[in-house]
C-alpha cells in the first residue's frame, strides 16, 4: 500500500485549486482500496454563501472528495493511469451530520466492480470516527482529451 501527498495525487487527478478535494492519501491499494482525508479550513470558498456565519461544507463537496478518492483507486496504475474518470451516478447517498471548518474528514473508497471503462465504488466519510456520509458511486472512464490533442480552450466553449 502506498501513501501520496498531494504533488502525487496531482499527477494522477485532473483536479486544481479550488475544487482539489483530497489533501493526502494514506493508503492506496490500486484498484482496490483507498484512505485519505480532507482538512477542512474556514477559508475555503464555498464558506462565504454556505453558510454565513454558520460554515458547513455542503453535500456535494463531500460527494466530489468522495469521488476523487474512488478516482484515485480506479485509475492507478494500470491502463486507466491516463484516463478521466467522470462521475456518472450516485445511489444510496446518506448525509448524517455536518461537516465544518477544523474538521479532518477522513474518506474510504473500496471498488465495488470494474467492466469495461464503468467502475462502481463504495465510499464513506467520517469526522472523529463518527459517521458522515456514504454512498456508492459509479464513473464512467474516459480518454484524457489533452492526451488526444485537444485545445482545452475549445473544450470549454
Amino acid at each position: 500500500m502506498a501513501e501520496l501527498d498531494i504533488r502525487q495525487i496531482m499527477e494522477i487527478l485532473p483536479h486544481r485549486y479550488p475544487l482539489l478535494l483530497v489533501d493526502r492519501i494514506l493508503e492506496l491499494e490500486a484498484g482496490v482500496r483507498a484512505r485519505g482525508y480532507k482538512n477542512v479550513t474556514n477559508n475555503e470558498p464555498m464558506f462565504v454563501g454556505h453558510f454565513p456565519g454558520n460554515p458547513v461544507l455542503p453535500g456535494v463537496y463531500m460527494i466530489e472528495a468522495l469521488a476523487q478518492l474512488g478516482g484515485c483507486v480506479v485509475l492507478e496504475p494500470g491502463e486507466f493511469s491516463r484516463k478521466i474518470p467522470y462521475l456518472a451516478g450516485i445511489d444510496r447517498a446518506k448525509f448524517r451530520r455536518p461537516v465544518i471548518p477544523g474538521d479532518c474528514f477522513m474518506m474510504e473508497a473500496t471498488l465495488i466492480k470494474h467492466k469495461r471503462n464503468i467502475g462502481w465504488v463504495q465510499v464513506e466519510g467520517r469526522v472523529d470516527g463518527e459517521f458522515v456520509v456514504s454512498a456508492e458511486l459509479t464513473f464512467s472512464i474516459s480518454s484524457d482529451p489533452r492526451l488526444l490533442g485537444y485545445d482545452a480552450a475549445v473544450l470549454h466553449t
